[in-house]
């Protein structure tokens, strides 16, 4: 077949030379090589667009006087019954596979639906599913800010007796599965006091039990800086340890103009943030490489126009690193290099609001529960990696 037959040009030479008046074949012709391979149902409908124009203009008076150009009609009636032939053929193809595809997705999405609803059930305590994948510290840390900010609230709260350092865990409702955490962080001891509950009162974080166990303020402020490096002012019973060798503990007495201007302190994890990121990315990227040879090999012995048409496809992946990009890695970088604390605020803001973009788009973004529920045999956990660093990232940028 002459690939000029179901052209423009092709027609428009033909139609010029005998100076035959087109009935729209042209136009038509025009469109339908616009359209993309991948575009069935609009082919489709070109194609027969193109072959019922051609027709009609055979039958013109003016072109049945031309025998070449009866020819030359006749030639594109038979280029475009084929053409249709081969689109009907790919689409039948492309429509199976799509078939096939969402038929596994969709279990698998399912399957993913039930155990998601599962785990917010279990984890009523946290805020949001954003919480769930959170490491011990983190966790903790979250739930001593929460509480700060809020007046008369008070939350459960289990320690774990072990030593040299106990471990303590602060949640709305201490469950089974925060033992399990305790004592993995406290290296596998079991020995629980009983559960107690936790307020923020005065400037302390006030820790109520039927039996205050002498000590146990310290205990509790040393095992709270060990895993968070943070020093919190903690009372126990009529114990306090407060937050500052010898210094008292906020709200128990008016700061000193020189304390009250006294920078805070860099976060220590602030230097590694950017390079967690960095790794994430990788992480992501390799996740979803492996994904793409999973598919390819899946439709390795398929029609090549169909393999063209999901590799087209399979571009659309590289798009979530473009999205999710380097710059909350150089914001973090920016804030620790700053020259002093207003600077270093200033840059925190920008990075808070970056991952702020960053969580909403994995939020909304279908296409990452799509790639997890993949029926190809690729674990990728985008969505759970995404949420545990990010909020990891929140936690530094606090």
């Amino acid at each position: 077949m002459d690939p000029k037959l179901l052209t423009e040009s092709g027609w428009k030479a033909t139609a010029s030379k005998y100076k035959i008046k087109d009935n729209g074949l042209q136009r038509a012709l025009a469109a339908y090589e616009k359209l993309d391979d991948e575009e069935h149902e609009d082919r489709i409908e070109g194609i027969d667009s193109v072959s019922k124009l051609a027709g009609a203009l055979k039958r013109a008076r003016e072109v049945a006087a031309a025998p070449d150009v009866v020819e030359y009609l006749d030639d594109v009636i038979d280029a475009a019954e084929s053409e249709k032939h081969e689109i009907t053929k790919a689409k039948a193809v492309a429509d199976k596979a799509e078939a096939m595809t969402q038929k596994k997705a969709g279990a698998e999405a399912k399957k993913a639906d039930e155990d998601e609803e599962e785990e917010e059930e279990e984890e009523e305590e946290e805020d949001d599913d954003e919480e769930e994948d959170e490491d011990y510290a983190a966790k903790l840390l979250a739930a001593f800010q929460k509480l700060k900010g809020a007046k008369d609230t008070s939350y459960q709260f289990l320690v774990c007796d072990a030593k040299p350092v106990c471990g303590v865990m602060v949640a709305k409702k201490i469950t089974p599965k925060h033992k399990e955490q305790l004592t993995k962080a406290t290296g596998g001891s079991k020995r629980f006091l009983p559960v107690g509950t936790c307020s923020f009162q005065d400037g302390k974080f006030t820790f109520s039990m039927d039996k205050p166990v002498t000590g146990l303020a310290r205990k509790l402020q040393d095992s709270i800086k060990n895993f968070t490096g943070k020093k919190f002012p903690i009372k126990v019973g009529t114990e306090a340890a407060e937050d500052d060798e010898g210094q008292p503990s906020a709200g128990a007495g008016a700061a000193t103009p020189e304390s009250a201007a006294a920078p805070k302190p860099e976060r220590p994890e602030l230097e590694t943030a950017p390079e967690v990121w960095h790794q994430t990315r990788e992480v992501i990227s390799t996740s979803i490489d492996q994904l793409k040879a999973a598919i390819q090999k899946e439709f390795a012995e398929e029609d090549p126009g169909l393999l063209t048409e999901i590799n087209k496809n399979m571009e659309k992946l590289d798009g979530i690193l473009d999205k999710l990009d380097r710059k909350l890695a150089e914001s973090l970088a920016k804030a620790h290099t700053a020259a002093n604390p207003a600077a270093r605020a200033t840059e925190l803001k920008n990075a808070k609001t970056i991952l702020m973009d960053y969580l909403k788009y994995v939020k909304s973004e279908p296409l990452i529960a799509e790639i997890d529920a993949n029926p190809f045999g690729v674990k990728t956990n985008l969505r759970p990696t995404l949420v545990e660093k990010l909020t990891h990232m929140a936690q530094v940028i606090g």
